[in-house]
């Protein structure tokens, strides 16, 4: 009998525990969360994963110093703390003790797996895409040319749960720009034991973050990604979502109508255009967008025309800036400049600290005497035919129209005009497989740095395929002294970017985000950054 009785205070106990855990949990927590990647990640190695669909996944599968809310400020990831000393050009973040990775050992996360990863990102041998952002970091780019062994990086574990950076210059928003995927920490003993396929299957990963992946079938290369809370996670901010099912969109599920998928289900965020947002918001979703895109008329510089100054200049000092502006695509604004306006430098707006802008080319009425300046160098009797490349967009042709109407006016020749789709336009872009295009500028990071470092001679991504010793000169300045200067040697860079007839922005284009009604709590982050569902919810 007493056991009886025993059994049942058992039973009840058990009953009211888990009733009052529900009680605690917000109603619109424990939800699948659908969405879809444009393509198949690359990589979930954090150190060398670049594309926008990896961005996402490593942002769910791993957790660096600190994370970012909807605002962009930092708030403690593994770092449940940090402070900075001598001007904000140290800082000491201190982990907390109970971060753990998703082995079967549970090996807790610490301050040297930190270390280990910021050696390895900036590795010749590594060849890391993104590294560039720590070069911040005391002989970070030293370190990167090779020049300087890997244990004479500012960073440093004085003890397990302590990691300490030094920094080239006060930087007051360091902790922030942790949260990118190149500052995330890598175990050193099982990247070893991977031998070079660390992050291309599931045997060959583990992470640290809210996320893991779903079983031994969880990732279905070019297919599906599907992942559950971990188990191992012991962040302050508990993660709302029990699974998120990241779908890789191909020929056979893509999604024709972003809004219609939202409303059904098949997707509960999603990029959409500025048509489609309006549509989207009308269904009860919410919008976020920014504005992290330029863009304007790019020269292939290593053409055999375009490589001229001269040449390039009397193109863009031919026609009537404010005539071609008339014709501005739908939802975008004229840009002022290359380096988009939302742009941040040291927690500032980057315009304020620059003064300004504006250092686009003005219309010259001697553009056909530039031109056959530039001819005659080299040693060219006529111009040949040119023809520009852009997107099959009504109102980019209005505006090409009128360019190409001036230079026949001015040059006495015929030009054309190329409409392609934007992932053909891209592809010619990067091949090099252009004279003129109307193309895109977007930056992988917020900062001037990211957007002018887009035409550095070492960029891959270079979509001038410029190459000029002055003009990198000036970055490797700021990128190595920074501090308060910056602003103005990045102001000169992009003045001088702008007088070599380069790049002539045109307007600016935002991207927008859509969330299904009911959606909470999805964080996207600019310039393709990824997107963070640790808080999202659904009704």
């Amino acid at each position: 009998m007493l056991k009886r009785i025993t059994a049942a205070l058992l039973c009840l106990t058990i009953l009211f525990s888990f009733s009052g855990c529900g009680k605690n949990e917000p109603k619109n927590a424990n939800k699948k969360f659908n969405y879809y990647l444009a393509s198949e990640p690359k990589t979930l190695d954090p150190q060398i994963a670049s594309d926008s669909a990896a961005a996402v996944a490593v942002e769910a599968l791993f957790e660096g110093l600190v994370r970012l809310g909807a605002d962009n400020r930092p708030y403690p990831g593994v770092a449940e703390k940090w402070v900075g000393s001598e001007n904000d050009t140290v800082f000491t973040f201190t982990l907390r003790s109970s971060a753990k990775w998703s082995d079967k050992e549970k090996t807790p996360v610490t301050a040297n797996d930190f270390v280990y990863a910021f050696r390895r990102a900036l590795s010749p041998q590594t060849g890391s895409p993104t590294c560039s952002r720590m070069f911040c970091i005391q002989n970070a780019r030293e370190v990167n040319a090779g020049t300087v062994p890997a244990d004479q990086l500012g960073v440093t574990a004085p003890d397990t749960h302590t990691l300490v950076v030094r920094l080239n210059y006060s930087y007051p928003d360091f902790p922030a720009i942790t949260a990118a995927p190149v500052f995330m920490p890598c175990n050193q003993k099982f990247f070893e034991s991977t031998s070079g396929r660390y992050g291309l299957e599931i045997k060959y990963l583990i992470g640290n973050g809210p996320f893991e992946i779903d079983g031994k079938y969880g990732w279905s290369h070019g297919q599906y990604l599907n992942l559950v809370r971990s188990d191992t996670y012991s962040g302050k901010q508990k993660p709302l979502p029990s699974k998120l099912k990241f779908t890789v969109q191909n020929e056979d599920n893509a999604i024709t109508d972003p809004v219609d998928a939202l409303k059904s289900g098949t997707v509960d965020a999603i990029a959409v255009s500025g048509s489609q947002a309006a549509a989207a918001q009308a269904q009860g979703g919410t919008i976020t967008s920014f504005e992290d895109t330029t863009w304007g008329l790019c020269f292939n510089t290593q053409s055999e025309l375009m490589k001229s100054k001269n040449i390039r200049r009397a193109f863009l000092q031919a026609f009537d800036r404010a005539k071609v502006l008339q014709h501005l695509p739908k939802n975008m604004s004229a840009a002022n400049d290359i380096i988009p306006p939302s742009t941040t430098l040291l927690g500032k707006p980057y315009r304020s600290l620059a003064n300004g802008g504006s250092y686009f080319l003005k219309q010259d009425k001697n553009a056909a005497a530039l031109l056959a300046a530039g001819l005659n160098e080299l040693s060219l009797s006529e111009l040949k035919s040119v023809t520009v490349i852009c997107p099959d967009d009504v109102n980019v042709k209005l505006m090409l129209n009128e360019m190409i109407a001036s230079w026949n006016v001015q040059f006495h020749n015929y030009f054309n005009m190329e409409p392609l789709p934007e992932d053909q336009l891209a592809s010619r872009i990067q091949s090099g497989d252009y004279q003129v295009a109307l193309c895109p500028v977007q930056p992988a990071s917020d900062g001037p740095l990211s957007v002018l470092s887009l035409f550095k001679s070492s960029e891959k991504n270079n979509p001038a395929k410029w190459k000029d010793p002055a003009f990198d000169a000036m970055l490797d300045s700021v990128e190595k002294n920074g501090g308060a200067d910056s602003a103005a040697i990045f102001a000169n860079a992009e003045k001088y970017l702008n007088e070599q007839g380069v790049f002539y922005p045109l307007y600016y284009e935002k991207h927008y985000y859509a969330c299904a009604k009911g959606v909470t709590g999805v964080v996207f982050h600019p310039y393709g950054a990824g997107v963070d569902f640790i808080r999202a919810g659904k009704e």
